[in-house]
């Protein structure tokens, strides 16, 4: 069987330029936000190259898995593990500056975590956290932080990890009533 390579015209015809333009600002944004919340202005940057890479290949794999499987849309989940296995594999934070600040060496790692932290609480912003499950959530995401820094981590894995907080979080909640 041979494989016919995918050209990327054909993700842009196929998403159109505007899809593609507002993830990579999406992206851009909240990298942005990330750099400006840290206070690491001037020591951290945005590859734009990489990020556009980022974005693509991104795209090229909803493509190929809406092709395969004949369907016309994917779930959160999917969405948001190609996007963080996307991040974590081309790295679009860079360090620009010479600095001591340890926490910049996995900065990339790092936006990922709040990217995951974000979507995890979104449902659940007007309900704050216990102390107690606050911390139980912080010591979660400390060991994603470890895992995505020193671990493989592919498509399925995240998409797994993701799966199994949101079946965490039902169970939580079919508990209380």
């Amino acid at each position: 069987m041979q494989e016919t390579l995918l050209r990327y015209d054909e993700i842009l015809e196929y998403f159109g330029e505007k899809t593609i333009k507002d993830r990579f600002k999406f992206f851009y944004d909240k990298m942005s936000e990330y750099i400006a919340a840290r206070d690491l202005k001037g020591i951290l940057s945005i590859n734009e190259g990489i990020l556009q890479q980022l974005v693509m290949d991104y795209f090229t794999d909803v493509y190929r898995l809406k092709k395969f499987h004949r369907i016309s849309h994917i779930n959160k989940t999917k969405i948001l593990a190609y996007e963080l296995f996307w991040l974590l594999r081309r790295k679009p934070l860079q360090v620009c500056s010479d600095t001591d600040e340890s926490r910049i060496v996995f900065c990339n790692e790092g936006f990922a975590i709040t990217m995951l932290a974000s979507e995890f609480l979104t449902p659940y912003e007007t309900e704050p956290l216990s102390k107690e499950k606050e911390d139980a959530f912080f010591r979660y995401l400390d060991h994603l932080y470890y895992h995505f820094k020193y671990r493989e981590v592919d498509k399925q894995c995240l998409e797994t990890i993701i799966l199994s907080f949101e079946t965490g979080l039902f169970i939580a909640n079919t508990e209380k009533a």
